[in-house]
């Protein structure tokens, strides 16, 4: 019987062949014939003539479906090496229970633990948590204060410090600037609880920051105990200990209770001149 399939079917056909199929079975009984295919299937550019496969490559469509590939040969295995293969195991065999047991032990990572020494400096005071408001007036004089965590009377405040320079420096402020330090502020690893030389740098950083750009040598007022101190345990090589330095108390204080400005301007009086 002689079937003759359209194009892709044809082409479909030389595939399967190409992969080691040389029949397949589309009905209940066998069907055996030959498969006429186009040269070339597929448009190709003109500069090119297909060539036609050859007849020899096609192989007759028997019943079922096996395989075109040829079976793999069995590499012949030399008597001597046989022998040697055999009195290799039957050694291993005979060889000691300790040996096979111990070579037969799953490997095992045990764990252990490592020391890393750490260095943690020890706390000198309580004090973990810290708001200050600093003012740089005139290039001469630093007001470091204590501030609630939040409060609204900031604009007051900032007065109050303006005004207090004024009168220290006997002459009118036309230049100032006002920032802040929030200790741990946004850090919320309590790691950092622990950590009180990382405050005093942070401090250290702060107020050298804000006098930078001062002329000759700053007079710094330090408002409010926990900062006053701080600057206590600040290293005894550190510059800021060579400054001026006047203990009042914070400034949001100073202007809830008049009565205290009195007493803080004579303190502020026999430190700073």
């Amino acid at each position: 019987m002689t079937r003759e399939l359209d194009q892709k079917q044809a082409f479909q056909t030389h595939c399967l062949a190409q992969m080691g199929v040389t029949s397949w079975l589309s009905a209940p009984s066998g069907v055996a014939g030959t498969v006429f295919y186009a040269p070339q299937p597929w448009a190709m550019d003109q500069a090119f003539e297909p060539s036609a496969v050859p007849t020899a490559s096609r192989v007759a469509p028997t019943q079922g479906f096996e395989s075109g590939l040829p079976e793999p040969m069995a590499k012949p295995v030399a008597p001597e090496e046989k022998e040697q293969s055999v009195a290799y195991l039957r050694e291993q065999l005979n060889a000691g229970p300790e040996i096979i047991v111990e070579d037969l032990q799953p490997i095992e990572e045990l764990a252990v633990d490592i020391d890393v020494p750490v260095h943690v400096a020890p706390l000198t005071s309580s004090i973990t948590h810290i708001e200050l408001r600093a003012y740089a007036l005139a290039n001469q004089l630093l007001i470091v204060s204590e501030v609630p965590l939040s409060f609204s009377q900031q604009e007051d405040i900032d007065r109050l410090a303006v005004k207090m320079g004024q009168a220290l420096l006997k002459t009118p402020i036309e230049e100032w600037t006002s920032r802040g330090l929030s200790w741990p502020g946004a850090l919320r690893n309590p790691h950092f609880l622990t950590r009180q030389d990382w405050l005093l740098g942070a401090l250290e950083r702060f107020i050298i920051g804000l006098t930078s750009t001062f002329t000759g040598t700053p007079k710094v007022v330090l408002a409010g105990d926990n900062i006053a101190t701080l600057f206590d345990e600040l290293p005894a090589e550190c510059e800021l200990k060579a400054f001026p330095v006047a203990r009042i108390v914070s400034l949001p204080e100073l202007f809830r209770i008049p009565e205290l400005r009195k007493d803080a301007w004579q303190i502020m009086q026999r430190a700073l001149f």
